[in-house]
């Protein structure tokens, strides 16, 4: 009796998440780029459909960080800036104020930076460095 119930409470559950899954028509394909640089602060954009521009709102959280700024771009595209991450997967979680919700697990690795990234954001920032191992970057010889 009890494999039974247990059976029948399995299909109910089942059967209720695909309802839930029908109703909202909300379906996320893939995520453009899939990853990004610890640092974060990197657009990216979910691509699905069933998302209502001006109608919702989102919070979208990579791992467990919230990302500041997610913009319902379209019916097919939420997009959103990466907030800084430990290297490695992390789930996409997106939760509407709607009640909605949906969780892409492993959706976005978080990378280091290549070496000519720093480099190259060490000198736009002002930041010396890069050519040597020395305190204030190039050194000079004086005859």
């Amino acid at each position: 009796m009890r494999r039974v119930l247990g059976l029948a409470l399995s299909i109910v559950s089942v059967a209720a998440l695909a309802a839930c899954t029908q109703s909202s028509g909300l379906n996320v394909e893939k995520v453009e780029p899939p990853q990004g640089t610890v640092n974060g602060g990197e657009e990216i954009t979910l691509v699905g459909s069933g998302f209502t521009p001006g109608k919702t709102q989102a919070e979208v959280r990579f791992g467990r960080k919230k990302a500041d700024n997610v913009i319902i771009a379209s019916n097919s595209k939420i997009k959103v800036v990466t907030p800084p991450g430990e290297k490695g997967p992390v789930d996409i979680s997106v939760m509407f104020d709607d009640g909605n919700s949906f969780k892409i697990p492993g959706g976005f690795r978080y990378m280091e930076p290549a070496a000519q990234d720093n480099a190259r954001k060490a000198f736009f920032s002002g930041q010396k460095g890069g050519a040597t191992d020395k305190p204030g970057g190039i050194e000079i010889e004086k005859k």
